[in-house]
């Protein structure tokens, strides 16, 4: 199953303690690690929210606000697409991101559009 991993800023989270800064991976580990060996096929980091721009169609008409949007105190800093077998290796493939330890991730199983009609999961 496709995940989308979404890498979350959360400010106002404490600092991990000395110990998880530690055990913390390096992201090139990471890298290497999931796009090596093929679990991870897509990711970048994202620019800040303030650089964001929302896009809506209403009556008709484009309309176009710049960022921020969002009333979180969270920001999507970066995304992975990673491909598991299950939940519990996605949340292992998760748990092994730096940012899992500095900020948070949050993972989404990818819902096909079964666009082929062939039965998408869903």
């Amino acid at each position: 199953m496709r995940y989308l991993m979404l890498v979350l800023s959360t400010p106002d989270d404490r600092p991990p303690s000395p110990e998880d800064a530690a055990a913390a991976p390096s992201i090139e580990s990471w890298v290497e690690r999931y796009y090596g060996d093929g679990v991870a096929s897509a990711g970048d980091r994202l620019r800040p929210p303030e650089d964001a721009v929302g896009v809506r169609v209403r009556g008709g008409r484009v309309l176009v606000t710049d960022g921020p949007f969002s009333e979180s105190k969270e920001a999507i800093g970066g995304f992975d697409v990673i491909e598991a077998p299950d939940l519990d290796t996605a949340i292992t493939v998760a748990s092994e991101h730096p940012m899992a330890y500095a900020g948070a991730i949050e993972l989404r199983p990818v819902w096909p559009l079964d666009l082929d009609g062939t039965g998408g999961e869903g």
